[in-house]
């Protein structure tokens, strides 16, 4: 496609072939050196809106905070750990797949997403019988994923506007290692490619745009827990946790105007780590009665992280020019948690449970090291933790499971999960206020509404002595609401005075968020032995 698309632009009489390069470069320059925004940090540590695990902790919806004895409740309440009686060792693998843009197929991936073991030490006491040590590897969040966002409607604006004026708010970096949207924009403004010697812009007609996205990578975690029993009326549990977070994004987006078409490469990629601390117990309130309530708390993660991205483009000759690169470090703190539990069994038949989450996600905070000290100095971004308190919200998570034993060996399992959507109703990117060190490092157009997600699980399970196998599917729906650009700069009261008054007819226009489909399936197997 690039090639057909450079050939076009190449060959465009009447000035086509100038046009749409420009609109190439800044599209390109655009979506490659993406800055760090509030949107994109909470897309990439809230793991709240997904149930990842062993099979039986995915069959049920990841509701076990009151009833435990799963490995995988490690992460959710580590007081579960405490009603282990026996060790286990565990290991989880499965399949995830979604819609693709090609062709509109499934496209499946295997991923690899739990191993641990439980460590029970029995002591010789009523009041104290039980300690617990375990590990636990498991992912928290899966980042493979694909979705498209074409708009087929964009009225006349495009993001080449927006990007034009945004070189009079962010100025050049000279630190030998990045480059940011200012500076390859002005050294790229040969022959008023832009904006001309007056600075008014060059109007850039769009009537369409086309957007593809791909993802790859996960957060992981690596948890370290002591639990103990307390005359098997209560359970107490400490998790430690070290986040490992590894993610990579590639885009392609071009838009259809006046100026023919732009067609642009990158690569994005965040890595990192963070470290969290979780507490929780469990206790049986009523004498004999199998109900229990379970409640824990969980830490924000300090996170420790850098991104880089990768770019090209095409110049008038259809060649490919000098790859682009730009690189950030900084610090994310993500917001405290906090959760409630009720379950309980009926004879050995049955098993229930209710898990609440609350999460603040509008308290999420970003700064930055002060490079001469390393890792040791912290600078906040005031501008960045601001538009996240106006743009985000606290989050309500439900978790409800169900496990029925047909036979002594032989379980079935279901499972309902939602999660609110961390986004306030009317959000927007006004990147022209933002004095952001990270929107002055790079800059980003685009962002994206995350919606409400549900999540259904089915499952069963099979003993046979000390050996265990368990299965679970699980469908997991949720709605994105993409905008390729902001519009803030077409209002007519606060907008650009400048474009305003050469594109008068676009004032106050806007386009409308397009809907992305996010639903994803998954098959998820644990193979485990208990003695």
């Amino acid at each position: 496609m690039s090639n057909m698309i450079t050939s076009y632009l190449y060959h465009s009489p009447n000035g086509g072939a100038r046009r749409g390069l420009s609109l190439l470069l800044v599209l390109a320059l655009s979506f490659a050196a993406q800055a760090q925004d509030s949107y994109t940090n909470e897309r990439l540590t809230n793991s709240s809106s997904d149930v990842i695990g062993t099979a039986r902790y995915v069959g049920m919806g990841g509701a076990l905070g009151a009833l435990g004895a799963d490995i995988s409740v490690i992460s959710w309440n580590p007081a579960g750990i405490g009603l282990y009686r026996k060790n286990d060792i565990a290991l989880t693998f499965g399949g995830l797949w979604g819609k693709s843009y090609i062709n509109e197929e499934n496209r499946g991936k295997g991923t690899f997403d739990q191993a641990g073991f439980v460590y029970n030490i029995k002591k010789d006491s009523e009041s104290w019988p039980y300690v617990n040590f375990a590990f636990n590897y498991q992912k928290k969040i899966n980042f493979n994923h694909n979705f498209y966002a074409d708009n087929p409607n964009l009225g006349g604006l495009s993001q080449m506007d927006e990007l034009s004026q945004l070189t009079e708010f962010y100025k050049p970096i000279d630190d030998g290692t990045s480059y940011n949207l200012t500076e390859l924009v002005l050294s790229n403004n040969k022959d008023g490619l832009f904006f001309d010697k007056d600075g008014l812009y060059n109007p850039y007609r769009s009537y369409a745009n086309y957007y593809t996205h791909h993802s790859t990578g996960a957060l992981q975690s690596f948890d370290f827990n002591l639990s103990t029993n307390i005359s098997n009326r209560a359970f107490l549990g400490l998790t430690v946790g070290i986040d490992n977070m590894h993610y990579r994004g590639w885009t392609d987006y071009y838009e259809v105007g006046e100026g023919g078409y732009g067609l642009n490469d990158y690569d994005i990629r965040v890595s990192g780590t963070g470290v969290n601390v979780k507490l929780g117990g469990i206790v049986r309130p009523f004498g004999d009665s199998p109900f229990r309530v379970g409640f824990a708390v969980e830490t924000p993660t300090w996170y420790r992280l850098k991104r880089s991205s990768y770019f090209y483009f095409y110049d008038t000759d259809g060649m490919k020019t000098p790859d682009g690169h730009s690189y950030l470090r900084y610090k994310l703190r993500t917001p405290w948690k906090v959760r409630a539990s009720i379950g309980s069994t009926v004879g050995s038949v049955l098993a229930w449970d209710v898990d609440y989450e609350y999460a603040a996600y509008g308290s999420t905070k970003m700064s930055y090291p002060n490079y001469e000290d390393s890792w040791k100095g912290n600078t906040k971004d005031m501008d960045m933790n601001q538009l996240t308190r106006d743009n985000l919200r606290g989050t309500h998570t439900l978790r409800v499971g169900l496990e029925a034993n047909a036979t002594k060996n032989l379980a079935f399992r279901l499972g309902y999960n939602l999660s609110t959507s961390a986004y306030k109703k009317n959000i927007s990117f006004d990147q022209y206020n933002l004095n952001s060190y990270a929107m002055d490092h790079s800059s980003n157009t685009s962002y994206m509404r995350m919606g409400t997600t549900n999540i259904l699980t089915l499952g069963m399970g099979y003993r046979w002595k000390n050996f265990y196998i368990d299965l679970a599917y699980k469908l997991r729906n949720q709605y994105g609401y993409f905008y390729a650009f902001d519009t803030n700069y077409t209002n007519f009261n606060t907008g650009d005075p400048v474009f305003l008054g050469n594109n008068i007819d676009l004032a106050d226009r806007t386009i409308d968020p397009v809907d992305v489909n996010l639903t994803r399936h998954a098959i998820t197997c644990t193979m485990g032995f208990k003695f």
